[in-house]
């Protein structure tokens, strides 16, 4: 392994053995050198991560969104890099998708990516699988297994 101590924050402890360390929220901002945010978006979500968490993070510290524009406030976000409040950002998402704030482009310390974090071949052949049973499900007139409003 990477020889290093996991933390992690959920609402409640994992009771399955895990190779990684529950703490509250405030205490892994504080001591992660990486703070990765893999959680959906809701109204408990939006904007975890806002002006208030990034100064409790380490100057050496960088953020990865994986999860769902929304989850940070992107606002907050820049100016944090701006002030080197934390060292770098990894962007998979973004706030106002499909647009995003241009002034990310200004900092060499934050990489972005065009929301594929979800783009295994399994994930993808299960996206596939599903357009088709939706299409099947209409064609005979079953409800969709996944409509959209």
């Amino acid at each position: 392994g990477f020889e290093m101590r996991v933390l992690y924050h959920n609402r409640t402890p994992s009771q399955e053995p895990i190779a990684a360390t529950w703490v509250e929220k405030t205490q892994l901002l504080q001591e992660s050198d990486f703070v990765m945010l893999v959680v959906p978006y809701s109204p408990a979500t939006h904007h975890l991560i806002g002006a208030a968490e990034l100064a409790l993070m380490k100057p050496s510290a960088t953020l990865i969104n994986i999860a769902r524009g929304g989850v940070v406030d992107d606002q907050a976000l820049v100016a944090a890099l701006k002030e080197k409040r934390i060292a770098a950002a990894g962007l998979d998402v973004f706030e106002n998708e499909p647009k995003f704030d241009p002034a990310f482009l200004q900092f060499e310390n934050v990489v972005i990516t065009p929301h594929i974090a979800s783009s295994s071949r399994a994930t993808r052949g299960a996206m596939m699988q599903l357009a088709a049973d939706n299409l099947l499900a209409h064609a005979r007139g079953l409800p969709l297994l996944t409509p959209v409003a």
